[in-house]
């Protein structure tokens, strides 16, 4: 095998759904009761479903709650179960997959879609409070790993 001679131009590690670099971090622990289970995705923004029981939905039109993390807590599969209970970071750095990132740059803002995916492109979604693209370009492949900074 010869020696590589050459660099890779996209950022090609993170695992979506995790911390990227220590340092201030809140989290929210919440139940997540979301309309379709299908959407409770790691790297996924989530909002407020019932405030008064601490609910959370995969997207929605409510607060904002954060993004949910730490898989590796967590039974490996698509989807955590509706009743489960999940940490959800809004403050720290973490690695989430963004579609349509791969033009964007360091600072840039981001956006979550109704399902709760997340979004380059302000069109089709609502932004991600105080959330910017950090550290890293987006990856040139597809899905686009990035690694974004929130700080609420």
């Amino acid at each position: 095998m010869p020696i590589p001679n050459s660099i890779s131009e996209g950022m090609i590690s993170g695992i979506v759904g995790t911390l990227s670099h220590w340092g201030p971090m809140r989290v929210l622990t919440a139940v997540i009761d979301s309309t379709d289970e299908a959407n409770n995705v790691f790297g996924r923004a989530f909002t407020y479903n019932d405030e008064t029981v601490e609910t959370v939905q995969a997207g929605g039109a409510g607060f904002f709650a954060g993004i949910l993390v730490h898989p590796e807590a967590w039974k490996l599969g698509d989807n955590q179960e509706n009743g489960s209970i999940g940490e959800f970071l809004d403050m720290g750095e973490i690695y989430v997959e963004v579609a349509d990132a791969d033009a964007s740059s360091i600072g840039d803002p981001v956006y979550y879609a109704a399902d709760g995916s997340l979004t380059a492109t302000a069109a089709d979604g609502t932004e991600v409070p105080n959330a910017r693209i950090a550290r890293h370009l987006p990856s040139a492949e597809t899905p686009n790993l990035v690694l974004i900074r929130l700080t609420n």
